[in-house]
């Protein structure tokens, strides 16, 4: 019997997302899903708003609730890493630390001071699942969700020796849906290939019945409503000849392009346009590039998932049955155990997927599942111009992969040191500075080895 478990399950919505797909995967019918959260509190609820799915779907899976991370990943054939590292005091930090040094940011879970930070807190529990599955689950996959993406790829990389690590991202087919939109089509028409580093890949190609649809996108983006929806996407379009597959403001952190000055900012990104769905979680200040928006959308987010909860458990709302979300994580679950052919764009090491790109990345590739595995696709003649941009990101990312295996302050500050947005404002003695204040104030939330070395 497979056996799935869900570290960080007390996210109710994403979990109950999670497990809705896994009880409606046929060939998943009668597997065992671990529920692990360090919180009992959000667990339980989580567990309660199971106990209605399944009683509302008329199943009876064999569910383990714990808190125990290892009782939870004990002989799993899959553990999926969901949750959030920290408090938003945590992420306000990583955010108001670096805009003191006017490195202005939106999300700061990436790249950048506040990404390298993140990946920092981060990667000290997903190194305690990692260790936990290779003693009790060797060989088993994990799929990872937990940001920054590629740094903890890389890291959870090196430091695996059977378990085999895979990012799951929804920007590439989110993206695919936008353009779709844009140009005036249904999604399912929409054929694309995307390749290049998470939150900074590339629609390389578009079409729909054979017809390449690059032009019809160029014609979109001279539309003044359909361009202030996107403008920094669109701006690289202009200029690199590619769709990047990360939203206007948050790929406005990865350049030097973008957030350096007042009236730059003032002309990309404005907050002018809001997100259809997305009213009440301000997730459109983030799209439009805000500064710090992010922080006010998790406490919004944290607080409409907390209602949506209380009022699943005291049956003011039922719990949905629409449609499975066709989750990646369960498709590629469900693709290997059903030997189904399923693919997707997923984050794994480049080890040559991507010639131009260093091989001990992670890149962001189309991929093949099925009864045999996960099987990552090569990228031929992907364009020098697109793998400059990534080589950027790419830097930041290794540097900070490696300071986190090694605890090594002065690889941090390097990672911080080859950002594109914080070098295109910073001096070198301004991110020594930067880098320092960070690591004091986050020094309980990360290795504390970091506090025994210099650098």
């Amino acid at each position: 019997m497979v056996k799935v478990a869900l570290i960080g399950a007390g996210s109710v919505g994403f979990a109950q997302t999670l497990v809705k797909d896994i009880l409606l995967e046929p060939s998943l019918a009668g597997c065992e899903v671990a529920l692990m959260d360090i919180s009992r509190e959000r667990l339980e609820r989580a567990a309660a708003v199971m106990k209605l799915l399944t009683e509302k779907l008329g199943s009876s899976p064999e569910f383990l609730v714990t808190t125990d991370l290892r009782e939870a990943v004990r002989n799993a054939d899959y553990v999926i890493t969901t949750f959030r590292c920290g408090t938003l005091e945590h992420q306000r930090l990583e955010y108001e630390i670096p805009m003191k040094y006017k490195v202005d940011q939106v999300v700061s879970d990436t790249l950048g001071p506040g990404g390298v930070f993140r990946g920092l807190r981060t990667l000290k529990p997903l190194f305690e699942v990692l260790h936990a599955m290779e003693e009790l689950c060797p060989g088993a996959t994990l799929l990872n969700y937990v940001n920054p993406m590629s740094i903890n790829t890389i890291a959870l990389n090196k430091a695996a020796k059977t378990v085999r690590v895979i990012g799951l991202c929804h920007s590439v087919p989110f993206t695919a849906v936008q353009i779709a939109g844009y140009i005036g089509i249904p999604p399912e028409k929409l054929h694309y290939t995307a390749a290049g580093v998470n939150h900074q890949a590339f629609m390389l190609k578009l079409e729909a019945d054979g017809v390449d649809m690059y032009p019809e996108l160029r014609k979109a983006m001279e539309n003044p409503e359909i361009y202030k929806r996107d403008r920094v996407r669109f701006e690289m379009l202009r200029y690199f000849g590619c769709f990047p597959t990360e939203s206007s403001g948050h790929g406005s952190e990865y350049t030097p392009y973008f957030r350096k000055r007042k009236d730059i900012l003032d002309q990309f990104c404005i907050d002018d346009w809001v997100m259809p769905g997305f009213e009440k979680d301000g997730y459109s200040r983030v799209a439009n590039g805000i500064s710090g928006a992010s922080l006010q959308c998790c406490r919004n987010m944290q607080r409409i998932n907390e209602e949506n909860t209380a009022d699943l458990l005291n049956g003011r709302k039922e719990v949905s049955l629409e449609s499975r979300r066709n989750e990646y994580a369960v498709r590629i679950i469900a693709a290997i155990e059903g030997n189904q052919v399923y693919s997707a764009n997923l984050n794994v090491m480049n080890r040559g997927l991507i010639p131009g790109l260093p091989p001990e990345c992670a890149v962001e590739v189309p991929c093949l599942v099925d009864g045999s595995g996960i099987m990552p696709c090569r990228v031929e003649n992907y364009p020098e111009e697109l793998a400059a941009l990534n080589r950027d990101m790419i830097n930041v990312q290794i540097l900070a992969a490696e300071g986190a295996l090694n605890c090594d302050r002065r690889k941090i500050f390097l990672a911080i040191a080859h950002d594109p947005n914080t070098s295109a404002v910073c001096s070198l003695a301004e991110i020594k500075s930067m880098t320092g204040e960070l690591f004091d104030a986050l020094a309980d939330q990360i290795d504390p080895r970091f506090a025994r070395c210099s650098g």
